[in-house]
């Protein structure tokens, strides 16, 4: 049942969290031989889009200290552009969506002085499902873990039973890291960045 509970070292709430995500990804390029250094393949890494999520919350307050988490449902779109080089008289691109379900569990530690928080955590994420993308080029293949890993920090307003929280996550994988070209590992090379504004309201 939703509501707060009295404990002996503090408080313990409850509540529903609507969420705003923005990636800092910028765009990248990859290209890809056939082991004679012949261009065969060319990726390009455009845009992560990240559909609005709602969360269930939980916060635990003594004194200064706070501690929050969160069972948030997130929607990732990830688009890629390949450019085939194998017929030079017949290039084609190719636009490829990524459309990735996860469960996020962010750990969030920190302080609270009067009505702001400031705080930070691991971050975890559980891949439901996903669409494999470039499954028409066979020298192509898709190793992705279903956990994976990165870090918060925190900057809150607390009004009254709203809180106001922007966070940033730092993921510890890649764009791309899961695709392999010819055996080898060869995703982008850059980590995965979220700028977080949710709303929730606590009972």
């Amino acid at each position: 049942m939703l509501g707060s509970s009295e404990l002996v070292l503090g408080q313990l709430y409850y509540g529903i969290k609507g969420t705003y995500s923005i990636t800092f990804n910028s765009q990248q390029e990859i290209k890809y031989d056939d082991g004679q250094d012949f261009l065969i393949y060319r990726v390009n890494f455009l845009e992560m889009d990240v559909s609005p999520t709602v969360s269930l919350l939980g916060y635990y307050r003594k004194d200064w200290i706070y501690f929050q988490t969160e069972l948030a449902y997130k929607r990732v779109k990830t688009r890629f552009l390949a450019t085939n080089y194998v017929d030079l008289r017949n290039i084609t691109e190719i636009q490829n969506i990524k459309l990735t379900h996860s469960i996020d569990l962010p750990l969030i530690a920190g302080a609270r002085l009067d009505r702001f928080k400031l705080g930070f955590g691991p971050v975890f994420s559980y891949i439901l499902s996903e669409n494999p993308i470039f499954q028409d080029i066979n020298l192509f293949q898709e190793r992705r873990s279903r956990v994976e890993t990165g870090f918060g920090f925190q900057f809150g307003i607390v009004l009254y039973r709203l809180h106001v929280d922007l966070n940033y996550q730092y993921r510890f994988n890649d764009v791309g890291d899961y695709l392999y070209w010819r055996g080898d590992h060869r995703g982008f090379s850059q980590r995965v960045q979220f700028l977080d504004l949710g709303l929730a309201f606590v009972f």
